[in-house]
């Protein structure tokens, strides 16, 4: 009963979320009673429909509100503080699952991407993380010995498939990154912790295109000038969210960011072949040069 209640909740502010400036009570309405969750294609009363608003915004902190004047469309309130790419991702989770849910007879042609360890290790993870108690886990390091330890799990971040989560050693007074698929075993200790003031999960990784952080190497405006089909693909998801369009004519567009110009920075660039040209800074399309001479020379 309370998955089939949170998956009607779920429903409904992805349902307002994808119509800019909101629905009406009514246009809610007609979608509801053609919905998969609604077996019997009833009409959603105005109580049950307040009481989903209420404890939505009661246990999920998502708001819902009323327009004040006619035609009172309903719409989701942001403070300018809600994390919309965390709500984002919820939603698009739900919508995959639901999906699934609904073509369980085409399952065979429907194929995912799997991310390694999520499910083992993140829900332990993010429970120490809401009580601020330590984790006691080991870590296998790639072409290194197990570890083991007890640390103090301050974020997670997704990036390219895998979860990482970001630890804060009290013995070093700083922050490590350990991969979610490298942990063999990890449990959430009664070991309480304080998160440092004013600790940013953005702000360790501003700049940074990846999962690996290296102060050294200031953030710099880099400008990418790309041709060929390659452009609607980072039109339509952006390689970083500093991803601005300075230039576009038919035959290439130029982007700017705001970034460190790290060895991640150069795999993505790389992997862009020879749709991409590094138009500043002239350090990194120097590094970029020197890679494509060694991959070339490897492949000749």
């Amino acid at each position: 009963m309370a998955s089939s209640i949170y998956r009607r909740y779920m429903w409904l502010i992805r349902t307002i979320s994808q119509k800019q400036g909101g629905l009406t009570f009514d246009e809610i309405n007609k979608r509801w009673q053609r919905c998969s969750l609604n077996n019997e294609g009833t009409e959603l009363s105005k109580r049950t429909f307040r009481n989903w608003i209420n404890a939505i915004g009661e246990n999920l902190g998502i708001y819902i509100e009323c327009s004040k004047s006619h035609p009172y469309r309903y719409y989701i309130w942001n403070d300018g503080e809600t994390k919309d790419d965390l709500m984002a991702w919820a939603l698009n989770a739900f919508s995959i699952g639901q999906m699934a849910t609904e073509n369980n007879e085409i399952k065979e042609r429907i194929m995912l991407e799997e991310i390694p360890s999520a499910d083992e290790h993140l829900d332990i993870i993010l429970s120490a993380m809401r009580s601020n108690h330590k984790i006691r886990m080991t870590y296998k390091p790639f072409g290194r010995d197990e570890i083991c330890l007890v640390t103090e799990p301050y974020a997670v971040k997704l990036s390219r498939k895998r979860w990482y989560v970001i630890c804060h050693s009290e013995k070093h007074d700083k922050e490590y990154i350990y991969g979610l698929d490298r942990i063999t075993d990890v449990e959430e200790t009664t070991e309480k912790f304080k998160l440092k003031d004013k600790f940013s999960a953005e702000k360790v990784f501003q700049g940074c295109i990846g999962i690996t952080v290296f102060k050294d190497i200031p953030i710099e405006e880099v400008r990418l000038k790309i041709t060929g089909y390659l452009r609607n693909y980072i039109d339509t998801l952006p390689i970083h969210s500093s991803q601005t369009l300075l230039v576009s004519t038919s035959d290439y567009s130029i982007y700017s960011y705001r970034l460190r110009p790290d060895n991640e920075l150069v795999d993505i660039i790389c992997g862009m072949g020879n749709c991409c040209e590094v138009l500043e800074p002239l350090s990194l399309r120097e590094k970029i040069h020197e890679t494509a001479l060694e991959m070339a020379k490897k492949n000749e």
